[in-house]
């Protein structure tokens, strides 16, 4: 009887707080929030000052943003479809204690890093230790979690894995010529090598992997 009055009771606290977030309370302000960038109602977002969003960054509705003591970070001109999911933080599990004791006090916190010019397509999962490079795609319903993206690769599935690429290395070159000062510019050497690693040498693997798609 103790256990089931202390469980009522704290879905009780952890509702009324979340309602004083939602409808009573002042937001915190968003550690950035560049020009031209928007987070569409209805989402539910935690943590937004841990959250830095870059020009033009427009994510759609029905969002859930759950940073705590990590960190999100979108890059200028990126997006994202319905269905988001950003959770930056892990929960430790510690021996003898029961997973949901201590509430969010074990949190170990981590990030979540979406460069410029991502495309983050419906129902995505970011999970921590996330980073995607720039001009990624990631698929619909795609699930990430600590992996690193590389820059133009096309990723599906749960887990995600690369399955292409949007251009050749010299086709990056040539679309990076008309968007970035030199200095900005991705090398050949890192675009040849990931084409390698990710693509060509994981052909068949790749096509294998669509099929179960």
């Amino acid at each position: 009887m103790f256990f089931k009055v202390k469980y009522t009771f704290k879905a009780l606290r952890q509702t009324f707080s979340s309602f004083l977030t939602r409808y009573i309370s002042r937001p915190a302000r968003w550690g950035a929030l560049g020009e031209g960038a928007h987070v569409h109602k209805p989402s539910i977002v935690s943590g937004r000052q841990h959250i830095y969003l870059g020009k033009n960054v427009n994510i759609d509705w029905n969002n859930v943003l759950y940073v705590t003591k990590g960190k999100f970070v979108m890059g200028d001109d990126s997006g994202a479809a319905v269905g988001l999911t950003v959770v930056t933080d892990n929960h430790v599990v510690e021996k003898g204690k029961l997973i949901h004791e201590g509430d969010n006090d074990n949190l170990q916190g981590g990030e979540v890093i979406v460069d410029e010019s991502v495309w983050i397509a419906a129902n995505v999962t970011l999970l921590s230790g996330v980073h995607i490079g720039r001009g990624a795609i990631i698929g619909a319903g795609t699930v990430l979690r600590s992996c690193k993206v590389p820059p133009y690769a096309i990723v599906i599935g749960n887990p995600g894995k690369v399955i292409g690429f949007r251009y050749t290395p010299d086709d990056i070159i040539l679309h990076e010529q008309q968007l970035y000062p030199e200095e900005k510019r991705l090398c050949r050497e890192v675009l040849e090598k990931n084409y390698q690693k990710y693509f060509r040498s994981r052909v068949k693997e790749i096509a294998t992997f669509v099929k179960l798609q």
